[in-house]
C-alpha cells in the first residue's frame, strides 16, 4: 500500500487527478505497475535506454529499505529534454527532506538525492509533445544505515559512518552528506585563460597586449597588430589548388572573412603525394546550414570514389578521412550569402608525424600536444588519452573537462559513461557482444540484420542473408499460433461429428428382435371407418361410414393398441 507522502506528492498534480486518470497514470508505468526495489543496491534506467525514450509515457519505481535506512541516489547519465520549470519532460523524486521538491530535466547531471526516510519513490514523465531526442537517465542507489563501522571492500567509508559505491569517490558530488567524498581529490586541469578578447576577435600576441581585432582582419594580407602576428602562421586561402608535398594545410577562402557575394563559392583541391601510402586528411569545419564539403578518393569528382560528404552536422569535432592511395579530391561549395567560414584542413602521408606530432605507436597515426588529454580519441589504442592527470590508471577522461574518467571495459560498449557520451564516440573497436558501424559507433550486436537500420550509414543492415523487421517476425508467430489454434478446434469438430455419425449407423446395424422385425413386415391396421364398415364393430352415431371408392388408404395412422397376430395374408392386426 502506498505511504501518505506518496499520495501527497500525487495530489499535487491536478492534472492526474481531475482527469480520474491517477490509478490508471501509476500502474501504467513502462512495464504497467509500480516497479519495487528492495535490494541494498540497485540500478535504474528510463525506458529504451540507451536509445532515446519514447513521448507520452510515464513510469514509476519505488525503492523499499529496513527501518532506519537512508537511500541515496547518485545519476550516471542524466538527458531530458529541457523546459521551463521541467513542464514537458521530467524526474521527480521524494519524499525530499528539503522543502522544495527534487523536480529536474535537462542535460546536467542533477545533484545526489539522500532521503529522509526509509522508502525512496521515483516518477518519470514524458510529454506527448516530447521531441523524442534524449536519451534518458540511468541512477545507481544504495540504501544502509549511517555509522556503520565496516563497509564492503568495494565501497567507501565515509566520516558519518556510511558506505557508497567506491565509484562515487571524488566526482564532484557529495553523496556521503557530509562531503568527506569529495575531499583529498585531485583538482582537474583547466584551460588557462589564453586570451583576453571576446568571442568573435583575436589579441595580437605581442606582449601585455590588450588590443582586440575582428577575425576578418586574419590573414588578409595587411599587417593590422604592430608585430604582424595577425599575418603569422597563415594557411594559403586559395580557392582550389594542386598540393604535392609529404604534408600540408589549406583553408577555404572565406576561412576568416564570411562570403557575402550574390554568387556561391566552387572550389576544388587536389592532393597528390606522389607516393602510395595512405594519405590522412583532417578538417575542421564552420560550415554554413546549406554548405558542404565532398572527399574523393583519388584525383577526380567521380561519385563511386566518393568517401564523404560533410555539412554543418560536422562542425562540432574535427573530421579525419583516410585515402586508399597517396591522392585525395576536396571539392566545397557554399551558398550565396553563406554565414559559415569554411574549413581549415591539414594533410599527411600516413605514418609520417609532423615535427610537433607525437606517434601513436604501430598505428601509424600522429596526435598533438592539444589533442592529448582532451576526452576524443585521435589514436586507435588510445594513447593521446593515457596517463591524464585528472584520472586514475588504466583510466580514461571524458570529453570537456569535466573529471570523470572510464575504464576500457566501459568504452565502446553502447552504454553511455560519459554526460556527453565522449566514452561511445569515434570507436576503433567495440567490446565483445557489438557491432562496429561505418561510422565508428558500436550497437548491440543481437541489432545486426533484425530489419531496422540503428546505425546512422546503415551498416548493421548490410550483407543480410534474410532482411525481415521484427514486427513481420512477431506478426507471423501469432497469426501461426492463431491458425495453429483453429486448426485443432476444426480437428476437435470434425472428430466430434465422426464418433456421432458412428454411433447412428451402428443403431441401425444392431440385430432387430424377432418381435421388432415382424412389426417392420406388418401392415398397419385398419381405421375405425373400415371397420365400421367391414361389420366387425358397431356403429357410431354420427360417424362417417366407410365408402371403399372414397377410401385413399394411408400408412402409419394412429390406432389402438392391438395384439399383433400374422394370418395368411401376412396381415398382422386382429381386434
Amino acid at each position: 500500500m502506498l505511504n501518505m507522502d506518496l499520495l501527497q506528492l500525487l495530489s499535487g498534480i491536478p492534472s492526474l487527478w481531475e482527469a480520474g486518470n491517477f490509478f490508471s497514470w501509476l500502474t501504467a508505468a513502462c512495464s504497467g505497475k509500480l516497479e519495487q526495489h528492495t535490494e541494498r543496491r540497485g540500478v535504474i534506467y528510463s525506458p529504451s535506454w540507451p536509445l532515446n525514450y519514447p513521448p507520452a509515457i510515464n513510469c514509476s519505481w519505488y525503492i523499499q529499505g529496513d527501518h532506519g535506512d537512508m537511500i541515496t541516489i547518485s545519476f550516471k547519465n542524466f538527458d531530458l529534454e529541457d523546459s521551463q520549470k521541467c513542464a514537458v519532460d521530467w524526474l521527480m523524486i521524494g519524499p525530499s527532506s528539503k522543502r522544495e521538491e527534487y523536480r529536474v530535466c535537462g542535460s546536467s547531471i542533477p545533484p545526489s538525492f539522500i532521503s529522509a526516510r526509509d522508502h525512496v519513490w521515483i516518477f518519470f514523465h514524458s510529454d506527448a509533445l516530447s521531441s523524442g531526442q534524449a536519451q534518458g537517465f540511468r541512477l545507481s542507489y544504495i540504501r544502509g544505515k549511517i555509522g556503520q563501522t565496516i563497509c564492503q571492500s568495494d565501497e567507501f567509508h565515509c566520516v558519518n559512518g556510511k558506505c557508497i559505491p567506491n565509484t562515487w569517490k571524488c566526482n564532484s558530488m557529495d553523496e556521503c552528506g557530509d562531503n568527506s567524498d569529495e575531499r583529498n581529490c585531485t583538482i582537474p586541469p583547466t584551460e588557462p585563460q589564453s586570451s583576453i578578447c571576446p568571442s568573435g576577435t583575436f589579441q595580437c600576441s605581442i606582449a601585455h597586449s590588450t588590443k582586440c581585432l575582428i577575425n576578418e582582419l586574419r590573414c588578409n594580407s595587411v599587417k593590422d597588430c604592430s608585430d604582424g602576428s595577425d599575418e603569422d602562421n597563415c594557411p594559403d586561402l586559395s580557392c582550389g589548388k594542386r598540393l604535392g608535398n609529404f604534408y600540408g594545410s589549406f583553408a577555404s577562402p572565406d576561412l576568416f572573412r564570411a562570403d557575402h557575394s550574390r554568387a556561391d563559392l566552387r572550389c576544388t583541391w587536389y592532393v597528390d603525394t606522389q607516393d602510395n601510402r595512405h594519405v590522412l586528411l583532417q578538417l575542421d569545419l564552420q560550415l554554413g546550414y546549406n554548405d558542404y564539403v565532398k572527399v574523393y578518393d583519388g584525383i577526380g569528382e567521380r561519385g563511386d570514389k566518393l568517401m564523404q560528404t560533410l555539412s554543418y552536422h560536422n562542425n562540432r569535432h574535427s573530421v579525419s578521412v583516410e585515402s586508399s592511395k597517396g591522392q585525395l579530391t576536396i571539392s566545397y561549395h557554399a551558398r550565396s550569402k553563406s554565414t559559415g567560414h569554411g574549413f581549415n584542413a591539414t594533410y599527411q602521408v600516413k605514418g609520417y608525424c609532423l615535427p610537433w606530432e607525437h606517434p601513436c605507436g604501430s598505428d601509424e597515426e600522429c596526435f598533438t600536444d592539444k589533442q592529448h588529454c582532451d576526452g576524443w580519441w585521435h589514436c586507435p589504442n588510445g594513447k593521446d588519452e593515457e596517463n591524464c592527470p585528472a584520472c586514475q590508471k588504466n583510466e580514461y577522461p571524458c570529453e570537456g573537462n569535466s573529471g570523470l574518467c572510464y575504464s576500457i571495459l566501459d568504452r565502446c560498449n553502447n552504454q553511455k559513461n560519459c554526460p556527453d557520451g565522449s566514452d561511445e564516440k569515434n570507436c576503433f573497436t567495440c567490446q565483445p557482444g557489438n557491432f562496429h558501424c561505418g561510422t565508428n559507433l558500436c550497437i548491440f550486436e543481437t541489432w545486426r540484420c533484425d530489419g531496422q537500420e540503428d546505425c546512422q550509414d546503415g551498416s548493421d543492415e548490410h550483407n543480410c542473408l534474410v532482411i525481415v523487421p521484427r514486427k513481420v517476425i512477431t506478426a507471423a508467430l501469432i497469426g501461426s499460433l492463431v491458425c495453429g489454434l483453429l486448426l485443432v478446434i476444426a480437428l476437435g469438430c470434425a472428430f466430434k461429428l465422426y464418433s456421432l455419425r458412428t454411433r447412428e449407423y451402428r443403431a441401425f446395424e444392431t440385430q432387430m428382435t424377432r418381435l421388432e422385425a415382424e412389426f417392420v413386415r406388418c401392415e398397419a391396421p385398419p381405421s375405425y371407418g373400415q371397420l365400421i364398415a367391414q361389420g366387425l364393430i358397431p356403429p357410431v352415431e354420427d360417424f362417417p361410414v366407410y365408402n371403399a371408392s372414397q377410401y385413399t388408404p394411408r400408412k402409419n395412422t394412429g390406432t389402438p393398441k392391438l395384439k399383433i397376430s400374422r394370418n395368411a395374408q401376412n396381415k398382422c392386426y386382429r381386434i
